[in-house]
C-alpha cells in the first residue's frame, strides 16, 4: 500500500508539473502577444490600444534618456509629433516571472521620429508588466542602444 501511494504520489507531482508547465508557456504567450500588440500600436499610432495595454501611471526612458508619462507618449502618437516609419521588430526576447509581475527584454529594430529628429534604431529594452483583474498591463519601458 505505502508503494502504490508513493506511485501515485509521483504521478500527481508529475501532472502538477505539467499543469504549471503549460500555465507558464501560457503566460510567457501573453506576454510575447502583448510585445506584439505594444509594437504593432505603436507602429500605427493606434492610440486606443496603447491606452488599454499601459498603465495610468507608465513610462518610457528612451534610448536618448528622455523620460515620457503615458500622457505625453500617446499626445505626440495622435498629433503626428511621433512617427513611425514602417514595423518595429524585436530579437532576442526573454521573458521572466516574479508572481503577477513578467520583465520582458530583448532587442528591437525601428524608425521613428520625434518632431522630426531620428529616434527609434538598433536598441535593448526592457519592459516590466503586471497582472491586473486577469490582464497583463505594462508599467515601464527602458531602452538602450545596441
Amino acid at each position: 500500500m505505502t508503494r502504490v501511494l508513493a506511485v501515485l504520489t509521483m504521478v500527481m507531482a508529475i501532472g502538477l508539473g505539467a499543469g504549471a508547465q503549460d500555465a507558464h508557456s501560457r503566460a510567457v504567450e501573453d506576454i510575447l502577444t502583448m510585445e506584439h500588440r505594444w509594437n504593432e500600436a505603436r507602429a500605427h499610432a493606434d492610440a486606443a490600444t496603447l491606452e488599454r495595454i499601459l498603465v495610468d501611471d507608465w513610462t518610457v526612458t528612451h534610448a536618448n534618456g528622455t523620460t515620457d508619462t503615458k500622457a505625453k507618449y500617446l499626445a505626440d502618437l495622435k498629433s503626428g509629433a511621433r512617427t513611425f516609419s514602417g514595423a518595429v521588430t524585436e530579437s532576442d526576447m526573454s521573458v521572466r516571472f516574479y508572481g503577477d509581475t513578467a520583465v520582458a527584454s530583448g532587442s528591437s529594430q525601428s524608425a521613428v521620429t520625434l518632431n522630426g529628429q531620428a529616434q527609434g534604431g538598433a536598441l535593448h529594452f526592457t519592459r516590466v508588466y503586471v497582472k491586473r483583474d486577469g490582464a497583463w498591463k505594462m508599467v515601464v519601458s527602458h531602452a538602450t542602444q545596441r
